[in-house]
């Protein structure tokens, strides 16, 4: 399979890149058992003169490198995904609105829990370094986003302590999440009349120490103390629910 094919699996990971890209697909790929209930996408798949394929949950499993393929499989072209440019983050931080940026988040399956968090509870748009930011396109995390990367306006950035930065400059608030030299989350109260930015890191080295400084502040999530820390995408559940509760 060619390197610049992306392969999405399950069933809602599938259904909404079919609906967000349907002109990206390649190839689709499904389980006799899921014939019936796709019936109305096979045929429009035929009229559009797209390949589909019934096979056997094994040629799936190979094609997903997963047995959570929930009976259906799509080939697409990857998506491309934005460069944000100084001046679009200064208009984003002069926005309402959450952005989560992602520093160094390599774990596919953290990654796609996170997405999914991230749209279900509203925010904007997901910043990725452009260095690091592979993963995002993983038929993992893809499977774990359960469809959520379709809804989500991710962006790479080339510098994200400059993009931080740029962020603030144009009136935005930014925030690190870290567990030392850092205020309580609930003593952190932005304003929500201008965009707010929150960064996450990698769950073994935390955000890296160039982008903590690029930010206004840094919050942790008090806890019992009985274990060091949270799951990063627990964390960042946690601290984007109480933030865009807030009026």
């Amino acid at each position: 399979m060619a390197a610049r094919q992306q392969v999405v699996c399950g069933w809602h990971a599938v259904l909404a890149a079919l609906q967000q890209r349907p002109r990206q697909l390649r190839r689709f790929y499904l389980h006799r058992d899921r014939s019936a209930e796709l019936a109305e996408t096979l045929r429009q798949l035929a009229r559009a003169r797209v390949p589909y394929h019934i096979v056997p949950a094994e040629d799936l499993e190979r094609l997903c490198a997963s047995r959570a393929h929930q009976g259906v499989a799509a080939v697409f072209d990857p998506p491309v995904l934005p460069h944000l440019n100084a001046a679009a983050v200064r208009l984003q931080a002069q926005q309402p609105g959450v952005w989560l940026a992602l520093d160094g988040v390599g774990n596919p399956h953290n990654l796609g829990a996170i997405a999914r968090t991230a749209a279900f509870l509203g925010v904007r748009g997901l910043w990725l370094d452009a260095r690091d930011a592979a993963p995002i396109a993983s038929t993992a995390a893809l499977r774990t986003a359960e469809g959520a990367l379709e809804h989500l306006d991710v962006a790479l950035v080339d510098d994200l302590a400059a993009a931080l930065a740029d962020f603030a400059r144009g009136g935005g608030a930014t925030a690190a999440l870290c567990l030392d030299q850092a205020i309580s989350w609930n003593q952190w109260q932005p304003s929500r009349q201008r965009g707010v930015v929150v960064v996450a890191g990698a769950e073994e080295s935390g955000v890296r120490a160039d982008v903590r400084a690029a930010c206004q502040t840094a919050v942790r999530i008090d806890g019992t103390g009985a274990v060091e820390s949270l799951n990063v995408g627990v964390a960042v559940g946690m601290v984007l629910s109480r933030l865009l509760a807030m009026n």
